[in-house]
């Protein structure tokens, strides 16, 4: 019975131990729900303009900045800290899905710091974020509103650009006055 109590025990410790082995996976799965609002009056809906996302890597702690439309447009981010810096060749261009729930779709595997860049080339503003990607989270999901109407600003670790603030934009609801 002792003999029968030892293996026991030590097939407890082996198998409590196998979970201290597992492979972690740094990276995940980012998918993104667009909702767009042009226009003050407005309901928030679903995104359905022509966008395009991509992200590039980036070293940890260091800041980059989306500087223009036409860098938005042309991919290029620039270092806030050393302007002359630039990079021009993201890391990966995202999938989007103008039908799905979660349009915007971002494979960041093996990335650890990412700086996030969504284009809305209709509304012609953009938003970035930089992206810390998580262990061992195979997917992530998350929301963006993207308002025409506002000038820029900071939501839920977005930084949503307007570049053409003063641009008149048609309502998205056929039901609402402009304002």
């Amino acid at each position: 019975m002792n003999i029968l109590s030892r293996i026991l025990s030590l097939c407890v410790v082996l198998l409590t131990l196998t979970g201290c082995f597992k492979e972690e996976k740094q990276g995940t799965h980012l998918r993104i729900a667009l909702y767009s609002q042009n226009v003050s009056t407005d309901n928030v809906q679903k995104c359905t303009s022509e966008i395009e996302g991509y992200a590039f890597c980036v070293p940890k702690g260091t800041k980059w900045e989306v500087t223009t439309w036409e860098d938005a447009l042309n991919r290029v981010i620039t270092n806030k800290d050393k302007p002359n810096e630039q990079m021009t060749e993201p890391a990966i261009v995202a999938s989007y899905d103008p039908e799905a729930e979660y349009q915007v779709s971002y494979a960041l595997w093996d990335m650890r710091y990412t700086v996030l860049v969504i284009v809305d080339k209709t509304n012609r503003i953009y938003a970035t974020r930089v992206y810390e990607t998580p262990m061992n989270i195979p997917e992530m999901k998350t929301q963006l509103h993207l308002y025409a109407h506002r000038k820029s600003g900071s939501v839920n670790g977005w930084d949503m650009v307007n570049p053409f603030p003063d641009e008149k934009r048609e309502p998205l609801d056929s039901t609402t006055e402009e304002e």
